[in-house]
């Protein structure tokens, strides 16, 4: 296991590791386990996995988001979901989503759509 000094620089330590404990993330980022399991849940940007034995593991990808994330939250300048646009900006994730009202109007004209069709196949089947 490496060595976690003091005053070393999260960021060149991580950089060292393909995988963290929860342990270590923890110590890394200086947060508590709750408040990681939090974060989870709150940032759904990250993901723990699980050994064979069932500790839980970080990638490295996933312990840089997570510093991340406690920096832009000590800066108090974001809100939670801003933060998420802002990781999602920063480590390339996909970030074209549809908003939720033009997903809800293309979901009507679908239904509406559909119904039509039902329609017509009905008049079909009465014909026949």
């Amino acid at each position: 296991m490496t060595e976690i000094k003091k005053n070393s620089d999260p960021r060149a330590i991580i950089n060292q590791k393909l995988f963290f404990t929860l342990e270590e993330v923890c110590r890394l980022v200086k947060i508590t386990p709750e408040t990681l399991k939090l974060w989870e849940a709150e940032f759904p940007l990250f993901f723990a996995g699980q050994t064979a034995s069932g500790k839980t593991i970080y990638r490295q990808k996933d312990v840089l988001i997570i510093l991340r994330i406690k920096e832009l939250l000590e800066e108090k300048t974001l809100t939670n979901a801003g933060i998420k646009r802002k990781i999602e900006e920063e480590f390339g994730f996909k970030t074209d989503k549809i908003p939720p009202e033009k997903l809800h109007s293309a979901l009507g004209q679908v239904k509406e759509e559909l119904r039509e069709i039902l329609q017509t196949l009905e008049k079909k089947s009465k014909k026949s």
